[in-house]
């Protein structure tokens, strides 16, 4: 998944610096901020160096947004496409709705609500899921740390080494997944923490890659992991 991961942050660089070359077909900035209005219909790419992207309520973009070191903000009820930043954090606001989501060291936060119609990918950027937020594939990281809180995962959970944490009523259909191989970059790894809290539920597994990895799972408040915990301490609490 690293390799993955950084194959595709230069993929992204390649797709921004091509949008720049190409205004007639895009909407780009090197430093400059956008800013899309409330309501706004967009049919061309937005892309931009280190400026940022704002997003209206409401406004509906037909085609992907990108940034090298600049934030993306979208706002609440907004429709976009797939998202990609490699320093950049991400924002989706209430109740909008998303294609896929990647960044490379940025954060994603999805806020009360918010609809993602693929997965979420970060290297080591965090990823907050908020009240009622869906998401329909898959999120994966190497070290960044993810957070449900209420929110519906409908795919599976990837990780390296990041903390994960259900809260809530939080729901995951798929399994999570340890990818703590001997062969990955992580030759000693600390203890990772995977809490499933106030009646969460895991409705597949827990899968650690590889015995001996110190890998925790707390079940608390009714938390539970409807198949098999494998490779893992487990603790009721």
């Amino acid at each position: 998944m690293g390799y993955t991961m950084k194959r595709n942050s230069n993929i992204i660089i390649y797709l921004i610096l091509v949008g720049l070359g190409s205004l007639s077909f895009a909407q780009s900035t090197v430093s400059g901020d956008i800013h899309i209005v409330k309501g706004e219909r967009v049919s061309k790419a937005i892309s931009s160096v280190s400026g940022d992207v704002v997003i209206g309520n409401d406004a509906e973009i037909k085609s992907g947004i990108s940034t090298v070191s600049g934030d993306i903000a979208v706002g609440n009820k907004a429709r976009v496409q797939s998202i990609n930043v490699v320093s950049g954090d991400i924002s989706i606001g209430k109740g909008a709705r998303t294609a896929d989501l990647e960044s490379v060291s940025g954060d994603i936060h999805i806020y009360e609500k918010g609809s993602i119609k693929g997965s979420l990918e970060t290297v080591s950027g965090d990823i907050v899921c908020d009240l009622g937020s869906n998401v329909h594939e898959n999120i994966s990281t190497v070290s960044g740390d993810i957070e449900l809180d209420d929110a519906r995962l409908r795919g599976s959970l990837e990780t390296v080494s990041g903390d994960i944490s259900l809260y809530n009523e939080a729901m995951i259909d798929g399994d999570i997944i340890i990818n703590r191989k001997s062969s990955s970059l992580f030759h000693n790894p600390g203890k990772l923490k995977i809490i499933v809290d106030m009646n969460s539920v895991v409705k597949g597994s827990i899968l650690v890659k590889e015995p001996d990895t110190n890998v925790i799972v707390y079940l608390a408040n009714g938390g539970k992991v409807l198949g098999e915990i494998k490779n893992a301490e487990v603790r009721n609490q």
